[in-house]
């Protein structure tokens, strides 16, 4: 009962935070607000506390990760002794981990994989359900209830293109929703890389799925719908995807090493920018204070909020700072160095799945202002609070599945 009512309590502060710099209070519509918390509550108790929800989730959690198995062949056929020849050197010490090849090369197969299931029209139907559940529930536009589900697949960079024809004649609000959807969720390729950092797979799918909602109640909390122009048709990503499954495979896969190596580029650069920033804050500080610190203060609270135990407090401000003021794939990094009771790894890995941080709003600037360059800088003007929203998106989250943490 305890941890229900600091699941509550957590819940009421984040929304009391959002209507606090809402743009417009008394445009707020509460049902869909409602609708969306009460969404992602029934979802964290099916899938934490019955065990026919857990069942469901640790079988697709058990095919996720066979998932990253059958592509560490590919790895280990291309790579060879790169793959595997550090247990092989007698006397190596060293941590055996190689980043690029166990978290980031999966991708490469995802994405094929998912490309082919959009090429057979299955995913398709998923989103379109999705959308439909969204577009009723919460009675936003099908535009909106579009992009918000493909972004539980796609990502914050191809997603848009889903509704890249109406970015022009969006809304304030529906632009805002677009935003915060794609900071506040993940692709779904990211998420074996995630579970190849040492987060658990169920809890990483769970929160990729229950962001969407929480995206449009932020959303439209701190951005509601005062424009109540007619709403645009379209139809969930009827892009082509391929002259046969041979393409779909071909492009999957380029669309994946796409990633791999954006990724891998970012984090070449972002992680030596971090150990320098920590390094000038250490000096200028007479080495009183650093980086890990300053994060650990800040978002302190944060782990307050959600209900993280006293003993991972410390732990999960570091991470969850280092999610947000850099990126998630830092953040999950970090995860095997920190120390985290059960409960405090289950809610840092609700908290890190989204792509809430500040690089996102760069990356949202060059994406929806090559679709609508008039917008370029609405987009760069909205892109602090679409921030916001999905950092608090994904600590509901996290506060939600804290309700319901069963060990």
């Amino acid at each position: 009962m305890e941890q229900i009512i600091r699941g509550g309590l957590g819940i009421a502060a984040l929304v009391a935070l959002a209507v606090l710099f809402s743009g417009n209070r008394r445009a707020i519509r509460w049902k869909p607000v409602g609708y969306g918390l009460l969404l992602n509550v029934l979802f964290a108790f099916l899938v934490l506390r019955t065990a026919p929800g857990r069942a469901f989730f640790e079988q697709i959690g058990g095919g996720l990760a066979k998932i990253i198995i059958y592509a560490s062949e590919g790895t280990r056929f291309v790579f060879g002794p790169l793959y595997t020849g550090f247990t092989q050197v007698e006397n190596f010490s060293g941590w055996p981990y190689a980043f690029v090849l166990d978290a980031l090369i999966p991708i490469v197969f995802f994405a094929a994989l998912i490309k082919v299931l959009y090429y057979y029209r299955i995913m398709q139907r998923i989103v379109g359900g999705m959308a439909g559940l969204f577009t009723r529930l919460f009675g936003i536009s099908s535009v909106e209830a579009v992009v918000t589900a493909s972004n539980v697949f796609l990502g914050q960079t191809q997603a848009p293109l889903t509704v890249a024809p109406y970015i022009r004649s969006m809304s304030e609000s529906q632009l805002f929703l677009t935003m915060t959807g794609g900071m506040a969720t993940v692709g779904s390729g990211l998420l074996i890389a995630y579970a190849g950092m040492g987060a658990r797979i169920e809890y990483v799918l769970a929160a990729s799925i229950m962001a969407a909602p929480a995206a449009i109640v932020f959303a439209k909390l701190l951005e509601p719908e005062t424009d109540l122009r007619g709403d645009q048709e379209t139809a969930p990503i009827d892009e082509e995807h391929g002259v046969n499954v041979l393409d779909a495979v071909a492009r999957g896969a380029m669309e994946g090493w796409k990633a791999v190596v954006g990724v891998t580029v970012m984090l070449l650069a972002f992680i030596s920018l971090i150990h320098l920033l920590d390094g000038v804050i250490a000096a200028g500080s007479g080495e009183r204070a650093n980086l890990e610190g300053i994060l650990q203060v800040v978002f302190a609270p944060a782990a307050w909020i959600v209900g993280v135990p006293a003993a991972d407090v410390g732990a999960f401000a570091r991470l969850v700072g280092a999610k947000t003021a850099f990126n998630e794939v830092i953040g999950f990094s970090a995860l095997p160095a920190e120390t985290l009771s059960p409960k405090g790894l289950m809610l840092a890995c609700f908290a890190m799945t989204g792509f809430a941080n500040f690089s996102s709003i760069a990356i949202q600037i060059g994406t929806l202002g090559e679709f609508a360059p008039e917008r370029r800088s609405e987009v760069a003007r909205l892109g602090l609070r679409a921030l916001f929203a999905a950092t608090l998106a994904n600590l509901l989250n996290a506060a939600i599945a804290g309700m319901f943490f069963s060990g």
